[in-house]
């Protein structure tokens, strides 16, 4: 394998806000430790998960209803967050105090619990679609009236 060296670490940093220091560290390391080699790559795995977000009436005052809403080619994987209709539970909609608590922080939270646990997988080929929830959502109460959905 080829030895990287300083350039080349360099243009691979090149966004890096303090790159001359991490290519100087990098550099120490593989001199020291001769079988690591650095490779640029993604950090982590990017995942489209389907959700629908229903603002109540009483939004901001009570967090959303969030559901994922799995497409025809996948299927929902229940667990401690998520119930066999899709129904999602997060401690924080549950601790939810407006003005702290707010939909960007709710999409953050389940970006970082689903990256955990996804929520969805693919579904056999051999087995039948989903039955999705009626368009209409969550069951109706009489003193709320839920807005239009946001879906991501």
């Amino acid at each position: 394998m080829a030895v990287v060296n300083g350039g080349a670490l360099r243009k691979m940093l090149k966004q890096y806000k303090y790159r001359d220091l991490a290519v100087r560290d990098i550099t120490n390391v593989i001199s020291q430790y001769k079988d690591l080699k650095p490779v640029m790559d993604a950090y982590g795995n990017v995942y489209n998960i389907p959700i629908c977000l229903w603002l109540l009436d009483t939004y901001p005052y009570n967090p959303p209803i969030c559901f994922v809403k799995p497409t025809s080619t996948m299927m929902i994987k229940t667990g401690k967050h998520i119930d066999a209709n899709g129904k999602i539970y997060l401690p924080y909609m549950h601790e939810w105090k407006p003005p702290q608590s707010d939909l960007y922080g709710l999409i953050q939270v389940m970006i970082t619990v689903f990256g955990e646990e996804p929520p969805v997988f693919s579904r056999p080929t051999t087995q039948p679609p989903f039955q999705a929830l009626q368009e209409t959502g969550p069951p109706n109460r009489k003193h709320r009236t839920p807005s239009p959905p946001l879906r991501y």
